[in-house]
């Protein structure tokens, strides 16, 4: 037999053990990667760390818990951001955050956002942002990967922050 048809012969016979061996992988996968749901538990802090007519800078501090035997990545979220319930912007983390596996922790989470034209100076004809306290509110999405897997968790809170 000439080499070439030796070689595409073996390559044929390496083909279904390759296509098996891929099938038992996403198998063993799929079931170690069982998920159970990620939990907010607690918002402990938020602080403002700079409110000007540019965008808000906000620092949050939340227990959150995560069950599953792997490390979870946040990232991509879609956060609209509110003061005393008027949007002024869209949210962007500052910093990628990786949940640690079977364990619940604070972690620090640092958002900024450029606002909405006019809407900080709406807030500051009205009076709203000379008040001692305002609710900010936080609402949308954010994409969780571990491994090759994505998934995308809503999420919504509202907290009243002292200055």
């Amino acid at each position: 037999m000439p080499w070439p048809l030796a070689l595409s012969s073996c390559f044929c016979r390496l083909r279904l053990p390759s296509a098996l061996a891929s099938c038992l992988f996403v198998l063993f996968f799929s079931s170690c990667l069982s998920y159970e749901q990620v939990e907010l538990q607690d918002i402990t802090n938020v602080q403002v760390d700079q409110l000007d007519l540019k965008g808000i800078a906000v620092r949050i501090d939340a227990r959150i818990n995560n069950p599953n035997g792997y490390k979870i990545h946040l990232l991509d979220p879609d956060v609209d951001l509110f003061i005393n319930g008027k949007f002024i912007g869209k949210g962007i983390l500052d910093t990628a955050l990786t949940l640690q596996k079977r364990s619940t922790q604070i972690y620090s989470i640092p958002i900024h956002a450029e606002v909405a034209p006019g809407s900080l100076l709406g807030l500051l004809l009205s009076g709203t942002l000379n008040s001692k306290s305002v609710k900010l509110g936080a609402k949308g999405t954010v994409v969780g990967k571990a491994f090759l897997v994505r998934k995308r968790f809503p999420f919504e809170l509202e907290e009243e922050v002292v200055f």
